[in-house]
């Protein structure tokens, strides 16, 4: 009987020192929505101070504890994860803390904490058996796999891969997800899968709901104090702060593409003009071939893609031939350029990947892969809104919405190096495609040059041997006013 006074006492003690889920009250919004949401994944964005950290911490008690006020969750023992952003700030000052706060000490071994969690393993484990393991995004995603759990929290974005492998987990016990963030990473693949289609679009999703929360919608919050924190920031980050607003984030190659450059899709059997193709090959990496026309304008219209891995070169060659034989698009292509290292010969067989596809009757002409000059002719297609893309070639525009300057492998190196030059070599197939499609045309198509007079060359081009000179790389940066082009000679 001590026992459990003394139990009561220090309970009463914590519970006047800092909140637990008996005292936990959800304001009216966006917070108590989703907590009463019954799909298996909840995706709450929001700006700072609107609760998402909060709310992941207690959904994660709730379930741990099995007394969650809104939905049925398995019966304890639970076993869950959380996933924070990295171990100092985000699990450490973050995501643990917040589970700590709002953890009965009932449910500790001997009512503490120090001998409910273990450091060493990052695993939280109760009285009730549940457990919680602990990870972050910025381990190896070996790390996310092994057995199965009931749930899981990720506190922040993770990357795509990590998100998968941690939703692997859930898959043989039907567990539920939700994740809390505030977007400041740009277009990523959670507002390409989730936050486009259900908020922009409206299409309710079967498996998740999305949720937005202002940190206007927080009682506590003080506006004034708000609007002083915020009052350095650019228009676009307030409104991910305050507003869990998607941005484009800084770092992104392309920050001006956006929706006013995505058009709706186009039934390449009513396209009329010549078709201009570009390709970058890869064997594990995705292959990717882009169809592209110019309007009377001068401006770029990309209306299909054909994006597909591990597929030999025949195969590729086959898949096209009868998609163009489809839409009767075959004779009206005037040329197709590619990567410039697909002239490269395998030392085993002796043949190029450019030779074995003139093997199969395509004819790939190389391009101008000077990197800095083609990022600065997109980015002029792109700022001049002389780039359009059909809304149908999504694996284009998410490489396009995502396509980031590289940087060094930590913040501290980062803000003490100069930056770097060059464009992170990951999801870059279809933006290497577009800009050696952009680099084959010539400086002054986009004051409205449609580019029909080249045709008849680059058909002799075409019929001309895969590995002649006269269809090489092209350098067509100066080619507006001349009498004579480097590759098609004085009688263009």
């Amino acid at each position: 009987m001590g026992e459990l006074l003394d139990q009561l006492k220090f309970e009463l003690r914590q519970a006047a020192q800092r909140p637990n889920i008996y005292g936990y009250r959800p304001y009216k919004g966006v917070q108590e929505n989703f907590h009463k949401s019954t799909k298996r994944g909840r995706l709450l964005l929001g700006g700072n101070r609107v609760g998402k950290t909060v709310s992941g911490a207690v959904e994660s008690v709730w379930y741990l504890t099995g007394t969650h006020p809104f939905r049925s969750t398995p019966k304890p023992p639970v076993y869950g994860r959380g996933t924070a952003v990295d171990i100092e700030q985000g699990l450490g000052k973050i995501m643990l803390p917040e589970i700590q706060r709002w953890l009965p000490a009932r449910y500790l071994i001997n009512g503490s904490w120090a001998e409910s969690y273990s450091p060493s393993s990052r695993t939280l484990t109760l009285i009730n058996g549940s457990k919680m393991d602990f990870l972050t995004s910025e381990q190896d995603v070996e790390k996310h796999a092994g057995t199965s759990r009931n749930f899981v929290w990720w506190d922040e974005e993770p990357p795509e891969s990590i998100f998968n492998e941690d939703m692997l987990r859930l898959v043989d016990v039907n567990g539920d997800w939700w994740m809390s963030m505030t977007p400041l990473l740009g277009f990523t693949w959670i507002y390409r899968k989730y936050y486009r289609p259900v908020v922009e679009k409206g299409q309710a999703s079967p498996y998740a709901d999305v949720f937005v929360g202002s940190t206007e919608d927080n009682p506590h919050v003080s506006k004034e104090v708000l609007d002083e924190i915020t009052a350095g920031m650019s228009a676009e980050e307030k409104q991910a702060r305050r507003h869990g607003k998607f941005m484009a984030a800084t770092g992104l190659v392309y920050p001006s593409f956006g929706l006013h450059n995505i058009i709706p899709p186009i039934n390449p059997q009513s396209v009329t003009n010549p078709v201009y193709v570009a390709m970058d090959h890869g064997l594990r990496h995705p292959t990717v071939w882009l169809y592209g026309y110019v309007d009377n304008e001068g401006r770029i219209i990309v209306f299909h893609e054909y994006y597909e891995a591990e597929r030999t070169v025949a195969e590729h060659a086959k898949a096209l031939d009868e998609w163009e034989e489809w839409t009767g698009l075959k004779d009206r292509i005037v040329y197709c350029i590619g990567d410039p290292s697909i002239e490269q010969r395998s030392a085993a067989t002796g043949l190029s990947v450019r030779s074995l596809y003139s093997e199969c009757g395509r004819f790939i002409g190389l391009a101008n892969n000077d990197m800095r000059a083609g990022l600065n002719r997109v980015r002029a297609y792109i700022e001049k809104i002389g780039l359009f893309v059909t809304e149908d070639c999504t694996n284009l525009i998410n490489e396009l919405q995502s396509y980031r300057w590289d940087s060094y492998a930590n913040r501290k190196t980062n803000e003490s190096k100069k930056v770097q030059d060059q464009p992170r070599k990951i999801n870059d197939d279809a933006c290497d495609a577009l800009r050696y499609l952009i680099m084959s045309r010539p400086e002054d198509e986009f004051e409205g040059w449609a580019g029909e007079v080249r045709a008849p060359f680059i058909q002799a081009a075409k019929a001309a041997p895969s590995e002649s000179p006269f269809y090489a790389a092209e350098d067509l940066e100066d080619f507006g006013d001349q009498t004579s082009h480097v590759i098609l000679g004085s009688e263009w």
